[in-house]
């Protein structure tokens, strides 16, 4: 890249900031107008992140939505000196898409447990037992013979509910090659069950 390059490049992120900076400035005034203006150059860079994180175009929505709410009422909470009011929004889409994530995560698992308490009334008998141990051992010892790389992120995605994104992230590996190891080794975890099936 050229000095001059550079020059116009740093210029066009300063002007980018300013007029951030005017577009927050007008909404702690109260400016409708400032709002739909953040809202229509933004909006689809936050859907997009929520999206992504979310996998729901209706809790996308909401916490699109819930962003620009966030930015109307708490507009001190952005600081142009750090960063494009975009990057501002993303980041806070991210933090309430993981928030929801969790909480929804929560309330499976206390949903689960409510469950599992009130089915606890029911007394497997010695045949169901032997099936469900047979059937989990059979699963663990298929799980087992994959190779690691296959293996850990099926474990991580299924049994610890991460998302590809996530696991991707934990194991510094890029999410279509994460995707990939997952598809493989769930073929070869159904060729393996359902040969053992017959």
């Amino acid at each position: 890249m050229t000095l001059q390059a550079t020059r116009e490049a740093t210029q066009e992120v300063d002007d980018q900031r300013g007029l951030d900076r005017r577009i927050v400035e007008a909404v702690a005034l109260r400016d409708h107008g400032a709002l739909k203006q953040a809202y229509d150059a933004y909006a689809p860079y936050v859907n997009g992140v929520a999206l992504g994180i979310l996998k729901d175009r209706d809790l996308a929505a909401d916490i699109t939505q819930d962003v620009f709410v966030r930015l109307w009422e708490r507009h001190e909470r952005y600081d142009a000196d750090r960063g494009s009011l975009k990057a501002f929004l993303q980041m806070d889409a991210h933090g309430r898409s993981i928030d929801l994530l969790r909480s929804r995560r929560a309330s499976a698992a206390r949903e689960l447990a409510d469950q599992q308490k009130s089915a606890s009334s029911h007394v497997p008998g010695t045949e169901e037992m032997a099936m469900a141990e047979l059937t989990s051992s059979t699963v663990r010892t298929a799980l087992m013979n994959l190779p690691d790389e296959q293996r850990t992120p099926i474990a991580m995605a299924f049994f610890d509910g991460y998302s590809y994104r996530d696991v991707a992230d934990i194991l510094g590996v890029p999410e279509g090659t994460i995707k990939s190891r997952i598809r493989t080794g769930m073929r070869r975890l159904q060729l393996s069950l359902g040969a053992e099936a017959t």
